[in-house]
């Protein structure tokens, strides 16, 4: 009997002997994997530490984003410093008028009632065709201001169509006098019910546009915004061929610095930290962002979201000094809860959250060409509540 003990015995502690070894490198192995996740984890976060401590202590402590001096949110550097703060379109309005007899006038008065026969209500997609072309276009044509430059205008959208016929009917007229020269507006319509995600429509269609029309400048631009100045040019910089006239084109441009809710009233600059609006960018700088979040649902994040992402990678942005918007009313969304929550790990997540996955949420299920306007159809690939 005490010979079978021992011999048990015996066997435990060569089994113990023959598996301690293999499970503490084991153990060490997946000790070293998480210790140098957390350690990556903890180094960008204390990257950017600054940033962090100033939203929490605005979110914290005043709960809302408040109005506040321009260029200044608690420090945040997103408008460029200096002279780079602010784009003076003055000159190169009067020198459009010496080279190409583009005639800007400056202030506008919105047409809010519309002709009967413009885009009819019941028939919204399927009539917009092109509009008001100049008389001569040949001479629109030989007329490139701005030289080989390809815009494609980006609107999200979705049970709107008061606000885009309204957007539509003033904002042609404005790109025409400026004889922007080769662009197109793209309508990405959001088709998956529940809750509406902006960033998600301007990522599968900055994704899905860039594949076939290849711009080199794209503009973000939300439907209830009308332009209220023609000379803020939709454009993403200065366009002569002449040297040093580029030097400006890598600044992405906040075009909507000033908007109002309604005609009677003043203009506001929101507060300072806002990108969005009307936002004019560069392929290429869009992509180093990542483009933007795809986790905010209803109203209120994404754009606040982008602007994280614009100092985290180090780039500002230039307003306009004729950035004059009209914000057309409509009914409001409901507010996106978790905006808050998701704003303190933006950076964090900011290189797996955006374009490169965008193609796993969300795909093209149609799309329908016209002169002047394309319209994309989305739907959503995986369930959301």
């Amino acid at each position: 009997m005490m010979s079978m003990r021992c011999k048990s015995s015996q066997r435990i502690w060569q089994c113990f002997r023959r598996l301690f070894f293999p499970i503490v490198l084991l153990c060490s192995i997946v000790y070293i994997i998480i210790k140098t996740s957390s350690y990556k984890k903890l180094n960008k976060l204390n990257s950017h530490n600054d940033i962090y401590n100033k939203w929490s202590n605005l979110i914290k402590n005043e709960k809302i984003l408040i109005p506040i001096n321009v260029n200044q949110l608690y420090n945040y550097p997103v408008v460029c410093a200096g002279d780079n703060a602010i784009i003076n379109y003055t000159d190169l309005v009067n020198d459009m008028w010496k080279i190409c007899q583009v005639n800007l006038t400056g202030y506008l008065s919105i047409i809010t009632k519309l002709p009967d026969d413009f885009i009819p209500n019941s028939h919204l997609q399927k009539y917009i065709t092109e509009w008001k072309l100049p008389i001569n276009k040949h001479d629109y044509e030989q007329c490139q201001f701005f030289y080989n430059e390809t815009t494609a205008i980006i609107i999200s959208y979705r049970d709107r169509e008061k606000n885009l016929r309204l957007l539509l009917y003033n904002l042609i007229p404005v790109i025409q006098r400026q004889k922007i020269g080769n662009y197109k507006i793209f309508i990405v319509e959001q088709q998956s019910k529940g809750p509406f995600n902006k960033g998600r429509l301007y990522n599968i269609g900055f994704t899905h546009i860039m594949k076939t029309y290849k711009p080199t400048c794209v503009i973000f631009h939300d439907v209830d915004l009308i332009p209220e100045n023609d000379q803020n040019l939709y454009s993403c910089g200065i366009p002569y061929k002449e040297k040093d006239q580029q030097k400006h084109y890598h600044y992405p441009i906040h075009m909507s610095a000033q908007v109002r809710s309604n005609v009677n009233n003043s203009y506001t600059s929101i507060y300072s930290f806002l990108v969005g609006g009307v936002l004019a960018i560069r392929p290429k700088t869009f992509r180093l962002l990542n483009g933007y979040s795809n986790k905010y649902f209803n109203w209120g994040g994404e754009d606040d979201d982008i602007g994280l992402r614009f100092l985290a990678k180090d780039f500002c942005v230039r307003r306009p000094n004729v950035g004059y918007y009209l914000m057309n009313s409509h009914g409001r969304q409901p507010s996106n809860k978790n905006r808050f929550k998701l704003l303190f790990d933006t950076v964090l997540r900011q290189d797996d959250d955006g374009l490169n996955d965008i193609e796993s949420l969300a795909m093209v299920i149609e799309e329908n060409s016209y002169s002047l306007v394309t319209w994309i159809t989305v739907k959503w690939l995986d369930k959301v509540q």
